[in-house]
């Protein structure tokens, strides 16, 4: 019965587009394949100027007098303002159009960047990080709700990996720059580069980004005008057990990495001796591997299935915490991020095409936020629990309990039921769908 409501979610969209005025209709500013590259650009840029700063807010915290337990409290602001702001920016990228969400949130990346500089004391920092928690939680999903209505349906996850791939270039650049930036001129002019960094982005998005956005997204369809609570319940999936499932996962990986992160920083600065470049090196590594991982390696989960795929990214994604509990050789522990990042690359494009797999048209992006909130709560707690045991548990404690976090849901994925459909019928649905819409011009082939 699902598998019939994924069929006729995906045929009835495509249709419904077939019978919209042209006004209403989708706005092909370009080929849907330069406009994913291009997309994939900004992300690049985005990310470099985010991933620029994160080495550096342990040396910033250290200057304004506070230390790890300040540094999760910032992390925990950041997570628990997008948590909650999520779902209801998804919402909002549904009902008004991808392009604005987008173009909001970077512009408040450029404000908040521009705190960080200013910022004269732990206080204000961490209600800085707690705003830019809460009005850039929709810039991931509005992105991916763009790949999904112009990606090839039996590429989404190759797609997604491949604009997620750009971002992973930041993770790159990002944390080699800022470290070197750090070292050699301290920290005005590395914020200053990661000010310069997000206004180029910005720029580059106002020029680039489409509206994909239609009739069939904004607030006319049967479910939202019942009220919020109905509405809400019209855009949940059929099959909520896969979904559920897939938030579950996504909420794991989060929270695995977010409970280590504040006290990696200090362990590689005060355990390992590590420089700043040095930890942006390894971080680098991580990337690098994230980057390659997505676009080669994202098609696999349309070709194979989910469910191995994300299995497979799950256990790889361990040997970052495994690394850094059993080893203190700095090469050993880069070689660990490098296989990490290789399993982030294959878990997280599968689990954002399984979502859109699943989500009844015109609710794609709220639905990506619901996983936002998942992956936030993570954040969340993670550094939550860090705070309340950080002095009780040694580093090594603490990354072996991420570790098993990891592989215990590697371990509840394989052990249970995949609700969602097997990858041969899947295609045999796209290939319907594809067929259909380009008929009618929507995609490129």
């Amino acid at each position: 019965m699902d598998n019939l409501l994924l069929i006729n979610t995906q045929l009835s969209h495509a249709e419904s587009q077939a019978h919209l005025p042209k006004a209403f209709r989708p706005r092909s500013v370009r080929p849907g394949r330069q406009t994913l590259i291009l997309l994939a650009v900004c992300m690049a840029l985005q990310m470099t100027s985010f991933v620029l700063i994160q080495p550096l807010f342990a040396r910033r915290f250290t200057q304004l007098g506070a230390g790890v337990q300040s540094l999760g409290e910032s992390a925990m602001a950041y997570a628990l303002a997008a948590t909650l702001a999520a779902p209801f920016l998804g919402a909002l990228a549904d009902r008004i159009g991808r392009r604005w969400v987008v173009l909001a949130s970077l512009g408040v990346y450029i404000l908040t960047f521009t705190g960080y500089l200013l910022a004269a004391s732990a206080g204000w920092f961490i209600l800085l990080r707690g705003l830019a928690g809460a009005f850039t939680a929709g810039l991931v999903p509005a992105i991916t709700g763009i790949v999904a209505e112009i990606a090839p349906l039996d590429r989404r996850a190759q797609w997604i990996g491949i604009v997620n791939g750009g971002a992973s270039i930041g993770w790159i650049a990002g944390p080699i720059l800022g470290g070197a930036l750090y070292d050699r001129w301290g920290y005005a002019l590395a914020v200053g580069v990661s000010i310069g960094l997000a206004a180029l982005t910005f720029i580059v998005a106002c020029l680039i980004l489409p509206e994909t956005h239609t009739l069939s997204s904004q607030p006319m369809d049967k479910a939202r005008s019942k009220g919020f609570l109905r509405g809400f319940r019209g855009s949940l999936p059929a099959s909520l057990p896969a979904f559920s499932l897939l938030l579950w996962i996504y909420f794991a990986v989060m929270f695995a990495y977010a409970f280590i992160d504040p006290r990696l920083q200090f362990y590689a600065y005060n355990d390992l001796g590590w420089t700043s470049s040095k930890l942006g090196l390894a971080m680098s590594f991580y990337g690098l591997s994230l980057a390659l991982g997505e676009f080669g390696l994202s098609r696999l989960s349309d070709r194979l299935g989910r469910k191995p795929i994300i299995l497979l990214g799950l256990v790889l994604f361990s040997a970052q915490f495994l690394g850094l509990a059993l080893f203190r050789d700095y090469l050993w522990i880069a070689a660990a991020f490098l296989v990490a990042g290789l399993g982030n690359a294959l878990y997280d494009p599968a689990i954002s095409a399984s979502i859109l797999d699943l989500a009844p048209a015109g609710h794609q992006a709220r639905l990506l936020g619901l996983k936002s909130t998942a992956g936030s709560l993570g954040n969340i707690l993670g550094p939550g629990l860090l705070v309340l045991f950080t002095s009780r548990v040694s580093a090594r404690g603490i990354f072996l309990f991420s570790a098993g976090v990891s592989l215990l849901t590697a371990c509840l994925l394989l052990a249970g039921k995949w609700p969602l459909q097997s990858n041969k019928e899947t295609l045999k649905q796209v290939d319907q769908a594809k067929a259909f819409s380009l008929k009618k011009g929507e995609i490129e082939p």
